[in-house]
C-alpha cells in the first residue's frame, strides 16, 4: 500500500465483487494470478484483501467494454 493512500481509496472483497459482478472465488483467483493485485492484506491468517478502488473500477470498465 502506498503511504499517501487513504482508507477511502481501498475497498474490500465484497465491494470489489459487486463492482466487478463476479463471485468471491473469482476475485480470490484473480488476486492469486495477478489479474487484480490487492493493495494490502489485513493481518492474520485469513486477513481480508483490500484493493485500490481505481484498479477495480478500471478492470470493471475493461470487462464492460469487452462484453
Amino acid at each position: 500500500m502506498l503511504p499517501d493512500m487513504t482508507i477511502q481509496d481501498l475497498i474490500g472483497s465484497t465491494e470489489s465483487c459487486r463492482l466487478l459482478r463476479v463471485d468471491k472465488s473469482t476475485l480470490t483467483r484473480w488476486a492469486k494470478t495477478g489479474v487484480l493485485n490487492p493493495a494490502t492484506k489485513l493481518p492474520g491468517r485469513n486477513g481480508a484483501l483490500l484493493f485500490e478502488r481505481t484498479d477495480v473500477e478500471k478492470l470493471a470498465a475493461a470487462r464492460a467494454e469487452s462484453a
